[in-house]
Formats: structure tokens, sequence, C-alpha cells
């Protein structure tokens, strides 16, 4: 059992090395078979299952916790640390997602091994395990942040697969607005309680902001802060919160009525990130225990949540008519006029290496003309310099 505690930093490292050998098969034109690639990626997440089973029965039922620490920034004052963190709510989770994970894999397989980026559907599918496996071994503040980042960029990879289609694309914008406001916020949070554990003299040690002294920490914020600030930062915590479980419901607003497997599978994997909502909400409960000490200060930040929640979609829908305006008009024109100008080159380059006579001599008297257009203008700033 102790192997298995002590190496459960694999959940995140394996499914990076299949990240890396994925990676590595695509730049060498997909040498390894589908089937090759599958049977190794499937190897891994079992292997990750297992490790999360060991894992379960140590913190859940043998009710057992274990941290380990490593010094990652060290300044005058504040020192960064990066870590594991294992106890029952962390346990429970990694259990969930790798399982989920495994079935998820498995499914990709036997529907879509024909699809022709199956390969890039397999790296986005670990990629999106390696985020959130390291999210919920996190053991502070700052490391539950990156790996926040690192899922919310999976996700909006696996929504964004079929690039081609408009309203996948659609939602795959919806997705990445959701995920910039949630984590910009979160960082926010993070850096206000970095700042707060400086005042408070406690950002020197691995304790500062890992989640096995977070309850003391948000009682010295709580003490440190007026009784405002605090209901407006523990609001904007619980806005995070939302904005991590709405990923699991984003893809449902654009998908089309039409359900292929890879929009189920797409579906099916998106959902997860409900897990992060609850997950971040469980962690950062001392904050909210802290809050509802005085239960009439509750119930105002309830209500204030939902009145943000409600205005943020309604912002929401013309935020995104203007970015279906920009993407109509200027972006397909941008990309419409590079097309014509790559056109226009290959057309010159095509009767260039026809070798015609004649459209060699207009190509030279062009090319004249736009050296004597260079030195011109060339000449003329060194006059005004």
């Amino acid at each position: 059992m102790e192997f298995f505690t002590d190496n459960i930093n694999l959940v995140v490292f394996l499914p990076l090395f299949m990240c890396l050998i994925i990676g590595f098969n695509r730049l060498i034109s997909n040498r390894i078979d589908k089937a090759t690639i599958f049977a190794i990626s499937i190897i891994s997440a079992f292997v990750c299952m297992i490790f999360s089973a060991a894992v379960f029965d140590f913190s859940v039922l043998k009710k057992l916790s274990l941290t380990q620490n490593l010094q990652w920034i060290s300044l005058e004052n504040i020192s960064l640390f990066i870590g594991t963190y294992l106890d029952k709510i962390s346990a429970t989770f990694i259990l969930l997602t790798n399982v989920a994970a495994f079935f998820i894999q498995n499914f990709a397989f036997f529907k879509l091994k024909e699809h022709n980026d199956f390969s890039r559907l397999l790296l986005y599918i670990n990629f999106f395990a390696l985020g959130l496996n390291g999210l919920f071994i996190s053991s502070n503040l700052f490391q539950t942040y990156l790996f926040c980042e690192v899922a919310g960029v999976a996700s909006y990879l696996l929504i964004n697969f079929d690039f081609e289609n408009r309203t996948e694309s659609k939602a795959a914008i919806k997705s990445y607005i959701f995920n910039r406001v949630g984590d910009l916020i979160l960082l926010l949070c993070v850096l206000v309680t970095m700042y707060y554990s400086v005042v408070y003299n406690e950002l020197s040690g691995f304790s500062a902001l890992s989640y096995s002294n977070l309850g003391n920490l948000a009682a010295a914020i709580h003490s440190l802060m007026s009784e405002p600030v605090f209901i407006f930062f523990c609001s904007i915590l619980l806005f995070v919160i939302i904005m991590k479980f709405m990923q699991a419901f984003i893809y449902i607003t654009f998908e089309s009525s039409n359900k292929t497997d890879t929009s189920k599978l797409i579906l099916y994997q998106n959902s997860l990130f409900a897990l992060a909502g609850i997950f971040l909400f469980i962690r950062l409960n001392p904050f909210f225990f802290e809050l509802a000490k005085n239960f009439w200060w509750t119930l105002p930040v309830l209500v204030l949540i939902f009145v943000l929640f409600g205005l943020a979609n309604r912002i929401f829908i013309p935020v995104c008519s203007v970015i279906q305006w920009i993407e109509k008009y200027v972006v397909e024109t941008s990309i419409n006029f590079i097309a014509l100008v790559f056109r226009a080159l290959s057309y010159v380059s095509g009767r260039f290496q026809g070798g015609n006579f004649q459209a060699y001599l207009i190509y030279s008297l062009l090319g004249l003309v736009a050296i004597l257009i260079f030195v011109l203008a060339f000449y003329v700033v060194i006059i005004n310099v």
C-alpha cells in the first residue's frame, strides 16, 4: 500500500507520458498504428485506476492522510511549494476521474477508431485526465490554479476537436470565456490569499497555502479583512465554483440535434468538469464556514452570487453576438484575403516555373519596380532621420 500512496503522482505523469508518446507519433507521421497507441493508453489508464483504488482504500476506508511537499520557488518573503495531499476527498475524486477516463477511452476506441484524427482525440483525453488528476491531488491553492488552467485548455481542445464544425467552434469559444472568467477570478483569490499570508507572516512555510492549513488561513484572513470585504471575497469564490461547474453544461448549449459518437464522447468527457466545481467547493469550505458563523451574512452572499450569475448570463448573450459578428465579417474576411494572396502567389510561382519568357520578363520588371520603391522609401526615411 505504501508503494501506491508514495507514487500517487504517477496518475499525473502517466497521462503526461501518453501525451508525449502520441505527440511524437504524430511527428513521425503516425508510424505506430492506432491499435498499439490505444493499447498503451488504456494500460496507462488502467494503472492510474489501480493506483486510485489503492489510494481510496488508504484514505477513505482506513481514514489515513498523506502530505508531500517540494519547495519550488523561494524568495525573501515568499516560498511556493508543489506537492501531494491525499485525504478522503482527493482519493474519492481521483477514483471517480480515473474510472470515468478508463471507460471513456474504451468508448472512444470502439466508436471512433476509424476517425482520421483518432490519435489527436486520444491526446486530448489524456491531457484532460492529466489536468483533473493534478487538480485533485494538489496540496495548495496555487497548484490548484495551475491545474485548473491545464484542465481548461484540455476542455477547449476537446470541444473544438472538430474545428471545421461551426457549432462546436462556438461551443469552444463559450467554454473559453467561462474558463477564463473563472480562472482569472480564481487567480485573483489566490493572489489575495498570498497577500494576506504575507501580512500574517505565514507564507514562508509549505503550510501557508496548503489545504491542510486552510482552516487556520481562512480564520486569519477573516480576522484581517473587514466584514464587507470578506463577504465579497467569499462571493467571488462561489462565482469561481459556479463557472467551473457550468463547464458540464456548456457543450449541451450548442450541441446539434443529430448527436454523433464524437459529440457524445466530448459531452461525457466535459461533464467531468462538474467534479472540479464540487471539489473546489469542498476544498474552499473553510472560507464559507467562517462566513456562516454569522448566519445573517450568508443569505446576502447567496443572493449576490445568483445576481452575479444572472448578470453574467445577460451580458454573455450580447458578447456572443459580438463574437459571432467579428467571426463572420472580420475573421472570415481576413482568412479569405490571406487565401487569395496565397493563391495569387501560387499562380505567379506556377507561371514562373512554366518557363514562359513573357511572364519572366513581366515578373522581372515588377521585381525592379518593387526594389526601386523600397530604395526610395529607405532613402526618404534616412533623410528624415
